[in-house]
């Protein structure tokens, strides 16, 4: 008997499924036309364009970290005022939520 190992079979690849195919051919036609914008118009003009559409997309994300900043200090100062509230809060209700708030860790 023979101990030699058996070569495991061979896998047959499989070509790119359609979709894929779909999207590189878009792709490529997009950096085409890409290349083709750039040849007419000029690199300077391209480049002022581009220049101009990055700089818009900075100031809208500047926008959107001042709006997150301003909705995070309002979060903030509404759980202050809430642990205010329970700090202040007469009888029994308000030790069973001190006391809540102490087992959480808040």
């Amino acid at each position: 008997m023979s101990r030699r190992r058996q070569k495991p079979p061979i896998r047959s690849q499989k070509p790119a499924a359609p979709t894929d195919l779909d999207a590189l051919r878009q792709s490529l036609e997009a950096m085409e036309a890409k290349l083709r914008q750039i040849e007419a118009e000029g690199a300077d003009a391209y480049m002022k364009r581009r220049m101009a559409e990055m700089d818009e997309a900075r100031l809208v994300a500047r926008g959107q970290a001042l709006e997150a900043a301003a909705a995070r200090a309002k979060a903030e100062a509404e759980r202050r005022a809430l642990s205010d509230l329970i700090d202040k809060a007469p009888g029994i209700a308000g030790w069973l939520m001190r006391r809540a708030r102490k087992r959480a860790g808040i």
